[in-house]
């Protein structure tokens, strides 16, 4: 991983770190309705994505192809594991055990290349390991309940990432057909979202989107938040996200990923200064887990560094 894609890839998790922060803000703090609030900014962030790609060759059929459909629809039960893992888990705690991601990422790799992690990967994933169930060890009983929905949130998470890597489209080098590509899996996955969200609200598991004539969406602050989350962070996060996945692979993209945890410590915290949000409140052995998980992202990002700045000098001598 060189110097300048490993700097994207952080960026793309500081940016991620910040978009869950400022989102349980203000979705907690100004009462927006939480599936309303993500519809919108993906329909935004797509439309975007599509005019910036505006350019290049494709149709709206595209919407509808399998893979886009199926695609779309994993997003949502992704999206609907988080929502009820997050139910059992503060933002904090989610963010750290999510890391079990790099593990899922690590095991499918093997399963699908039939080739096993790199020797200098093997010390960081069993520190993670150690560190992810040290830190499950630390909560109440009722939030592992939490936990086994994180755990299929990332599995799912992963195989997504997977079926990114490889789809011919994520591929290609022009940056407009890219654009295109990210558009169209976002508004694919904001027309899944309203239709698993109607037959919900059908099935009275839900409010539907539609009681009351729409009120869910029928707030200024809603559109405006969600709209500017779109273009800000979920956009720019998409498609620095595919991109990534496609330069390093699906392995070295989670692993950057584990960084965000750390941000989204560190952001929490100067907001919770600032009186946005509660501190993170952590036990001993709580931050003691989460050094080990830090520490073992810390390995995995530098050994990948190492070894890509050591490929690059053995082709250059």
């Amino acid at each position: 991983m060189s110097g300048h894609i490993l700097a994207l890839g952080l960026g793309n998790s500081l940016l991620w770190s910040l978009y869950l922060l400022l989102t349980r803000h203000v979705v907690s703090g100004a009462r927006l309705d939480a599936w309303a609030y993500t519809l919108v900014q993906l329909l935004a962030a797509g439309l975007v994505m599509l005019w910036l790609g505006r350019r290049a060759a494709g149709s709206w059929r595209g919407l509808l192809a399998p893979w886009t459909l199926g695609y779309a629809f994993l997003r949502v039960a992704i999206n609907g594991a988080t929502a009820a893992a997050i139910a059992w888990l503060a933002i904090t705690e989610s963010t750290l055990l999510a890391t079990v991601s790099v593990l899922i990422g690590a095991a499918s790799g093997w399963w699908l290349t039939r080739n096993a992690p790199p020797r200098r990967d093997w010390p960081g994933l069993a520190l993670l390991a150690i560190g992810i169930v040290a830190f499950a060890l630390t909560l109440a009983p009722e939030a592992w309940r939490g936990l086994g929905w994180l755990v299929a949130s990332e599995a799912m998470a992963v195989t997504a990432s997977w079926m990114i890597a490889y789809h011919p489209r994520n591929r290609l080098n022009d940056l407009g057909a890219r654009s295109r590509f990210t558009g169209e899996i976002l508004v694919a996955a904001s027309l899944a979202l309203i239709l698993v969200w109607s037959v919900l609200g059908l099935a009275g598991v839900l409010t539907s989107p539609w009681a009351g004539a729409g009120d869910a969406f029928g707030r200024i602050e809603l559109w405006l938040y969600a709209v500017l989350a779109g273009l800000l962070f979920r956009a720019p996060g998409t498609w620095l996200g595919f991109w990534t996945i496609n330069r390093t692979g699906v392995q070295t993209y989670l692993i950057a990923l584990a960084a965000m945890p750390f941000f989204a410590i560190a952001l929490e915290a100067m907001a919770a200064y600032l009186g946005w949000v509660a501190a993170p409140d952590l036990s001993t052995a709580e931050w003691s887990a989460a050094a080990v998980i830090l520490v073992a992202a810390t390995w995995l990002i530098v050994v990948r560094k190492t070894a890509s700045s050591a490929h690059h000098r053995g082709r250059d001598e």
